[in-house]
């Protein structure tokens, strides 16, 4: 019987994929903010820095040189003083807020100011506002301007941040530019690393369903010194011993097969001369069912040989171009009384008389009777069982047709397996089926079962045409 193991739907490559992108993702979107908070902070720092040094010269100005002097007439008298080391624009406020001097021009003059920046410098701290307006954000800085002995008004100081911002907007598209490529970089770099991690893990899964499928001479190759390779030896281990069990019981079988033979032939052997000799219709009747029981053995037995060899690898095929239409018409000739005697319509299809494939002619005709007697056995009276035989430019097709009791669908993939009946099964041993498929796949042929309950069965069995020098 072949294990189907389902593929599980979500894999470990992609939860690995996943989860290393996730946490990348993340990462990079936490770095790329810091960057872009550390340029914004930095080029903005650096604008603070410097309307706080010109601000810090014209406040040491005034406090040396022009304090003698008030406020308004400096204004008046030397305004320029308060500029002219400025790259800035210069406002120069009372300590109300009200704007007394504009180097700008604009008419401000006189209009009071209530900003953050000029409240802080009213309480003689020094503070800074920027500003969003149609044209872009201002910067202000403002800083209060004192006397010897008190504070006589505030100097502001203001820088458009357009060209910052411009130089920030740039590096900004050329992190997330950066932050792209890397993450591409890294989904490339999951995929590998993933690989790396699952592919020994398919492998060693190919293995285990190789194992589920009794092909036991299967081995594993990876031998890394990680816990994957401790699996593979394990699993070797496994199917070493596993191979020394089956080769144990193969050899078992064989030899107590070839054992029953000759006490089978003896029984059956003087089962019919005795019947020769007795004129008793009980004593008769009684060697009759000892000489029937006799074959039975014998059948079950050949089975159990052929299982052996199979099973042991050492069946070898005798292929030769034969007329598979004359071995299907003499198996049909053969069992046509069989299926007469139990009121079984028994018919045969065929292509042409003259179908032919390089097969091994007795393994054909093997499977053809064990097919056939399956169906015999399953049919009653009054049913049908049928042989179609067509061929294709590459294949022949056998098809075996009853309308016999039918197979449950649970045990249609189930039926194959070694010593398997089934519930309503008459088998002896539960092989024929078996070995009919592996003598089928020894021609790299296929064998397929449809059936239901109460309507009958059809197997269908298809083998390559082959060629004379093709060697299977």
């Amino acid at each position: 019987m072949e294990a189907k193991i389902k593929n599980s739907k979500k894999s470990i490559r992609t939860k690995i994929i996943k989860k290393y992108l996730f946490l990348f993702i993340i990462s990079t979107f936490i770095f790329e903010l810091f960057l872009i908070y550390s340029v914004k902070y930095y080029y903005y720092s650096t604008i603070e820095g410097q309307l706080r040094s010109e601000a810090k010269y014209s406040q040491e100005l005034y406090l040396n040189y022009l304090t003698d002097y008030s406020l308004s007439q400096v204004i008046l008298e030397d305004a320029n003083q308060f500029y002219r080391q400025n790259s800035a624009r210069v406002q120069i406020l009372d300590n109300t807020g009200l704007v007394m001097l504009d180097n700008s021009g604009k008419l401000t003059t006189g209009t009071t100011i209530n900003k953050s920046d000029v409240e802080e410098s009213m309480f003689g701290r020094e503070g800074t506002f920027i500003e969003k307006v149609d044209s872009g954000k201002i910067m202000y800085y403002s800083m209060p301007l004192k006397n010897r002995t008190s504070q006589v008004g505030i100097i502001r100081l203001s820088s458009s941040l357009n060209i910052i911002d411009s130089i920030i907007y740039k590096r900004t598209l050329i992190f997330v530019l950066f932050g792209f490529i890397l993450v591409f970089m890294m989904i490339v770099l999951s995929i590998l690393i993933a690989n790396s991690i699952v592919k020994p893990i398919n492998d060693l899964t190919k293995v285990a369903e190789k194992l589920a499928e009794g092909k036991f001479d299967v081995r594993s190759k990876n031998f890394s010194d990680d816990e994957i390779g401790e699996l593979a030896r394990t699993m070797n281990f496994i199917t070493d011993n596993i191979n020394e069990k089956e080769k144990i019981k193969n050899d078992f079988i064989s030899s107590i097969s070839h054992e029953l033979r000759t006490p089978l032939t003896s029984i059956k052997g003087w089962a019919v001369t005795l019947q020769d000799l007795s004129t008793d219709e009980i004593t008769k009747e009684g060697l009759d069912i000892i000489e029937k029981e006799s074959d039975r053995l014998k059948d079950m037995v050949d089975e159990l040989l052929d299982f052996s060899r199979f099973t042991s690898g050492r069946i070898s095929l005798n292929l030769e171009f034969f007329n598979v239409t004359d071995i299907v018409k003499q198996v049909h000739k053969q069992l046509l009384p069989r299926a007469k005697n139990q009121k079984i319509d028994f018919i045969l299809n065929y292509d042409n008389e003259g179908i032919r494939a390089y097969i091994d002619k007795n393994r054909f005709r093997q499977v053809l009777i064990n097919l056939i007697d399956n169906s015999l056995k399953f049919t009653e009276a009054g049913g049908v069982v049928l042989i179609n035989l067509s061929e294709s430019e590459e294949n022949i097709f056998l098809q075996v047709i009853d309308t016999g009791i039918g197979i449950d669908s649970e045990e249609i993939s189930l039926i194959t397996g070694k010593f398997y009946k089934g519930k309503n099964s008459n088998s002896h041993t539960g092989l024929g089926l078996s070995i009919c498929e592996e003598i089928v796949k020894l021609h790299k042929g296929t064998m397929t079962i449809e059936s239901k309950i109460n309507e009958g069965t059809k197997i269908t069995v298809s083998l390559p045409k082959g060629e004379e020098n093709e060697k299977i």
